[in-house]
């Protein structure tokens, strides 16, 4: 892999020309074996029968030579050579983009194919329990191709390439079994010079999805897919762009929209019969349209009153003006609306309390509460309800996403598919902390006192918090024998107000001293025999955890931090709008003048007197990498540098996440063994 500095194992450009020479020999290794008894045997020469006996040049050598070839390059290719034809890849951990189809009879999504490519994973819900199964397609997906599935089980998928966008119809090809599968087949339906397309499920047979295809001239044009072999069909073309979708009968045949134009109403209904658009009557200019029930005609809105977000409730034809129950908007902690029932009375709602989510099902009726129990874990935005039962996406610290059904929601059963039983998840719990000024709840793997090493994750956003579910890095780190302390101090969400708000013109102040009090605590219970606490973090959690490597470098054994920024002023002047946005929120440009100082990296360089590993993507949108770079750069002016203890890994074309993205697993395995045995001792290493 590209980096921009030199690291243990980087091939220089004046060795490349020899490298793909040597890729000729390695690629076609595994063809040429001979596999018996789960072992890899090679003969002496062509055609030979007698197996190479000795190592270097002995099987053994030969084996483990791709393995040396991807170590040096980088290049994923060598290392599935290592591996012997059929074996399977590493379990899928890495799941997103679920989507429902229209009838909630099916959900898709992308999931990892192996180390590096991902593809669609569709799920069948209309049996007593969720069935997953693997559409590996022919050239992998990326993020930016999440499946949409139809009732029928087929997939709809939008891949744009250049200035075209392809709709394409992938159906389940035969054989595979019911987990991996076998190479779906691909059926084009259309090509369109655009790069914005939209699909929405549609719940009513004939018609799978609609697309909305955005233009250059800020129109939108609006499409059926049926769900066949064909192509689109044209309904209508809008004057301007929408986004959002809700169905508001169950005869297809009225689909509300949020206008994106100034001006105009917020919630518009297509007539799709007409193609003509008109708004919603009812709701308030100022009402979302969250929910609805087609068949009964109960909607759910939001809207903001007495200085808060509450849920409404009002009926489609209704005249009068939303209800907003009392005891709905009552309700203590992060509340986000699932699904409604297709009676329309109950509603569904993810409670997001610390660190884990809580299902509670609201009697729309009554106006009453009830928690339904299911196993500590988080719950993600995206549910369906229908006479089978209610589907949720769920996921534990030890259980990757996933789908579970609960049949009877008013006599609590959780269905879901089984998983991979190859590897054994590491578990994880919630614990409270003492704080400089109250308690600080982190999730935590492994044992932080006696386990041989420790990481302090800090986590971004800064409105943001760790939360109980599935994290491939800290899973990495706990199979390293890594206990991990993943805290979610001041100026995190679901603690309240006042947590959430005690940072807003005071970046790095409350947050970081609560992270050095959490050091100490560490340090203090782990004893002066055992290895200090590291720090890890990503985004602001990286710029917090570069602070607390300046405020106290004594306190850590190590760093390792991905996309840091410089300051807020500096990420102020150069950041795009929406970060901009941001800090002019929570007034991140404010200075704080304390024994530290202002919060500027620049300005505190020199105290960072401790091993360092910095990453950034070099298409990162939100922090520019020239941050790191800068970063980097005044870090090595220092005199304490002796040019072993400072590594830097610019990730070419990824973006603010590289621990996630194609190819992120590398970067992943990079940072786990910098936190496992600190920098490489080579010279090289800068």
């Amino acid at each position: 892999m590209d980096m921009r500095s030199s690291s243990e194992g980087e091939v220089s450009g004046g060795d490349c020309h020899l490298l793909k020479d040597i890729a000729k020999t390695a690629l076609p290794l595994p063809a040429a074996a001979d596999y018996r008894d789960e072992a890899a045997w090679w003969a002496d020469g062509p055609g030979g029968k007698a197996r190479l006996p000795h190592w270097c040049n002995d099987s053994s050598g030969v084996g483990t030579f791709p393995v040396r070839l991807y170590a040096a390059t980088g290049d994923t290719r060598f290392r599935e050579a290592a591996a012997p034809p059929g074996a399977d890849p590493l379990p899928n951990a890495r799941r997103f983009g679920f989507r429902f189809s229209g009838r909630g009879r099916y959900i898709a999504c992308l999931t990892g194919q192996g180390h590096h490519r991902l593809a669609p994973e569709l799920w069948d819900l209309t049996g007593p329990a969720p069935q997953r199964r693997g559409l590996p397609t022919r050239d992998g997906e990326t993020s930016w191709t999440p499946p949409v599935p139809t009732d029928d089980g087929d997939l709809l998928l939008c891949r744009t390439d250049r200035d075209f966008t392809r709709l394409l119809l992938v159906a389940p090809a035969p054989g595979g079994d019911s987990v991996h599968g076998a190479d779906a087949e691909e059926h084009e339906l259309c090509a369109l010079r655009s790069r914005g397309l939209r699909l929405v499920p549609c719940p009513v047979a004939g018609t799978a999805a609609l697309m909305f295809e955005a233009s250059a001239d800020r129109r939108t044009t609006v499409w059926r897919v049926s769900g066949r072999a064909e192509p689109p069909e044209l309904i209508t073309k809008l004057p301007g762009p929408v986004s959002g979708g809700v169905w508001l009968d169950d005869t297809g045949g009225r689909f509300a929209l949020t206008s994106q134009e100034p001006g105009t109403a917020r919630t518009l209904t297509l007539d799709l019969s007409r193609g003509t658009l008109a708004p919603l009557g009812g709701p308030a200019r100022d009402e979302h349209l969250l929910l609805a029930a087609p068949r009964t005609g109960t909607l759910l809105t939001a809207a903001m009153r007495d200085g808060a977000y509450r849920l409404g409730l009002r009926h489609l034809d209704g005249e009068g003006p939303t209800a907003f129950p009392e005891r709905l908007n009552s309700i203590e902690g992060i509340v986000t609306p699932l699904a409604l029932d297709p009676t329309g009375r109950h509603l569904a709602l993810a409670v997001t309390r610390g660190a884990r989510s809580h299902l509670f099902l609201h009697d729309l009726a009554d106006d009453t509460t009830g928690e339904v129990g299911l196993p500590p874990g988080v719950l993600y935005p995206a549910a369906h309800w229908s006479a089978v039962g209610l589907h949720l996406i769920h996921s534990a610290p030890d259980r990757p996403l996933g789908v579970v059904t609960v049949p009877e929601p008013s006599r609590p059963r959780i269905l879901s598919a089984p998983e991979d039983h190859r590897v054994r998840w590491a578990p994880a719990r919630t614990r409270d902390y003492d704080g400089p000024v109250g308690r600080i709840e982190a999730v935590v793997y492994g044992d932080p006192a006696a386990g041989g090493q420790v990481v302090l994750a800090l986590h971004g956003g800064p409105e943001a918090a760790w939360q109980l579910d599935f994290d491939p890095l800290f899973q990495c780190l706990a199979a390293a024998g890594i206990a991990v302390v993943a805290p979610n101090q001041r100026g995190s969400t679901g603690y309240g107000p006042a947590h959430r708000d005690a940072i807003h013109g005071a970046w790095g102040g409350p947050d970081l001293a609560d992270i050095l009090h959490l050091g100490r605590a560490l340090a203090a219970a782990r004893g002066p025999d055992r290895e200090r606490p590291m720090l890890y973090g990503a985004s602001y959690g990286a710029y917090l955890a570069l602070l607390a490597a300046a405020a106290q470098p004594d306190l850590w054994a190590r760093a390792a931090v991905v996309a840091p920024f410089l300051s807020g002023r500096k990420l102020y002047d150069d950041g795009p709008d929406s970060v901009c946005n941001l800090i002019d929120r929570l007034r991140g440009r404010e200075e704080i003048h304390d024994e530290l100082g202002p919060r500027d990296l620049l300005r505190l360089a020199d105290r960072m007197l401790l091993p360092l590993l910095i990453v950034h993507g070099e298409q990162d949108p939100l922090i520019p990498v020239t941050h790191s770079r800068r970063l980097i750069d005044r870090l090595r002016e220092g005199e304490h540098r002796d040019g072993a203890d400072l590594t830097y890994l610019e990730v070419p074309g990824a973006g603010h996440d590289p621990l996630s993205e194609t190819g992120g697993h590398l970067i992943l395995d990079h940072v786990a063994d910098f936190l496992r045995t600190g920098p490489s001792t080579s010279p090289k290493n800068r």
